[in-house]
């Protein structure tokens, strides 16, 4: 798969089937509108090509982290790659993008530089200056220009449409298992464990601790039951992502991982964590012998959720 910065980066055009989007999460409905993309382009033996952004414009235009990310750029890369993309455009957000008018997103950029043949999107697909440009607008351009439109409809899971902004929404409020269902994976974060003060050990649940990237989607404060991946093996756990309030251990957001019925040295490890379901928001215990207890009650719910669902 080829990967472009900038339009200057484009030494071999090729007529292209286009899909066009952020793709925050590559949930289940960017997932169905790369794959029609795709299989087009091996039908009409085209590239077929992704143009993207590597930051929400909102966050660029912001100057800060407005609408946090549900997944890190290298996944989406990957994401794309699984799928069968060939090239992604995956461009800076810029003035050059900001002040863009519709019809110059359609002629100069699409046509010109992309080399488009047919075109996707969403069926909420906005561009051009103002976000004055929609789906109906970019038919009519692609008329003009030469170019095919294919609009997605909406998808939906249990009546909702599937969207990053919702399953942002459920995951800021613990619902984790209907996040996955939408994105069509278990939510993720990721880390280097970095050493703590051992508080967890002489409980004898080890924890692994890191401090998740501030731009990713945070899961409400809580206790969850968690896959964690260690070098490409993922092992039943339980995770509490907050602030450690009994302990008084943590002065940021931290990610605390216990590999049931495991202990690995994870120091410097690069881990993976993904969360299944919620078992309790995070509370302060009147003591460490109340909070190791309830530690320990964690546990055993946590492999009786991997024993149900045959883990």
């Amino acid at each position: 798969m080829e990967i472009f910065r900038t339009t200057t980066d484009i030494s071999n055009p090729r007529p292209s089937a286009i899909a066009l989007g952020f793709f925050d999460g590559l949930h289940i409905g960017h997932t169905v509108l790369i794959k029609r993309c795709v299989a087009c382009a091996r039908e009409r033996g085209l590239s077929a090509d992704i143009f993207t952004f590597r930051d929400h414009p909102k966050n660029v235009m912001g100057g800060e982290t407005l609408i946090p990310r549900l997944m890190n750029e290298s996944d989406k890369l990957k994401g794309f790659y699984d799928l069968g993309v060939d090239r992604v455009f995956d461009f800076e957000f810029s003035d050059d993008f900001h002040l863009m008018t519709p019809e110059d997103f359609a002629g100069e950029l699409l046509k010109e530089a992309f080399s488009a043949e047919i075109v996707f999107c969403g069926f909420n697909f906005r561009f051009g200056a103002d976000a004055s440009g929609d789906p109906e607008m970019l038919t009519e351009l692609g008329l003009a220009y030469g170019f095919e439109t294919k609009i997605l409809d909406p998808v939906y899971v249990s009546d909702r449409i599937v969207s990053s902004s919702l399953i942002r929404r459920c995951i800021n409020s613990g619902e984790v298992e209907p996040a996955g269902r939408l994105l069509g994976r278990d939510y993720a974060l990721r880390g280097v464990v970095e050493k703590g003060r051992g508080l967890g050990r002489t409980f004898r649940f080890p924890t692994a601790n890191f401090f998740p990237d501030d731009s990713m989607t945070l899961p409400a404060y809580g206790v969850y039951v968690t896959e964690t991946q260690i070098d490409g093996e993922n092992h039943p756990s339980i995770t509490n992502i907050g602030v450690a309030p009994t302990l008084r251990e943590f002065n940021a957001v931290r990610v605390e991982s216990h590999l049931l019925d495991r202990d690995i040295s994870l120091y410097g490890k690069k881990i993976k964590v993904f969360f299944k379901k919620m078992l309790r928001p995070e509370m302060r215990f009147a003591n460490e012998e109340a909070l190791k207890r309830r530690m320990a009650a964690d546990a055993e719910q946590a492999r009786q959720y991997f024993i149900i669902n045959n883990r």
